[in-house]
C-alpha cells in the first residue's frame, strides 16, 4: 500500500492541492490527512491536485512567463491552473499587437516609431550644422577665415535649409549629403 501526499498548506484561495510525493503505507492504518491512497496520473503539462478525495489533473504554468496582452508587460506565473484572462504565454515582438488569439506586426506604432526616429535625426543633423555655421560664422566676422571657410559657409546654410525642408511624416526620407 502506498500513500500519496499532497499539499495541504498550498494555497488557501486553490481548491487544489498539488501532489508532492509518496512512501509506503503500513497496510493496516489509514492514510494521513494529506495523503491518498489512490494513484495520481501524471501528465506533461499538468499536476496532479487533489480535489475532494480525488486526483484531478490541472494546468501547471508555474515559473513561466506571461505576458499582458494589452501592455505587452510579463509576470512570472506562481499559480496553479489556466493562465488568467488578459495574459498569454506567448511572447510578444517589437511593434505587435494581440488580435484575441496571437500577436500581430502593427503596422501603425512601427510607422509612427520610424517617424519619430527620423524627427530625431533631423533635430541632430539640424543642431550639427547650427554648430558648424556658428563657428564658421564667427571666423568671417573676425576676418580670420582661412581660405575655403567662406565656401565651407554657404554649404553648410544650404545643407541647413534642406534640413529643414524634409518631411519625416514620410516613412522613407533621404537626408542630404553633408557638406
Amino acid at each position: 500500500m502506498i500513500n500519496y501526499y499532497f499539499n495541504n498548506q498550498f494555497d488557501k484561495e486553490n481548491k487544489y492541492r498539488p501532489y508532492t510525493y509518496s512512501l509506503v503505507a503500513n497496510d493496516y492504518t489509514l492514510p494521513p490527512d494529506n495523503a491518498l491512497r489512490i494513484a495520481p496520473e501524471f501528465k506533461d503539462g499538468y499536476i496532479p491536485c487533489e480535489y475532494n478525495g480525488k486526483w484531478v489533473l490541472v494546468e501547471d504554468n508555474r515559473n513561466k512567463t506571461a505576458y499582458n496582452v494589452e501592455t505587452q508587460e510579463s509576470v512570472k506565473i506562481d499559480y496553479l491552473g489556466k493562465i488568467k484572462d488578459g495574459f498569454t504565454l506567448l511572447e510578444p515582438f517589437e511593434f505587435c499587437k494581440w488580435n484575441g488569439e496571437k500577436w500581430v506586426k502593427d503596422k501603425d506604432a512601427e510607422n509612427e516609431a520610424t517617424i519619430a526616429q527620423a524627427q530625431a535625426i533631423k533635430n541632430s543633423l539640424i543642431s550639427e550644422a547650427n554648430n558648424k555655421i556658428a563657428v564658421l560664422q564667427d571666423t568671417i566676422d573676425l576676418g580670420i577665415q582661412k581660405d575655403d571657410e567662406e565656401t565651407q559657409l554657404k554649404q553648410w546654410k544650404k545643407y541647413r535649409i534642406l534640413l529643414t525642408r524634409i518631411d519625416t511624416s514620410n516613412i522613407n526620407v533621404i537626408f542630404p549629403e553633408k557638406p
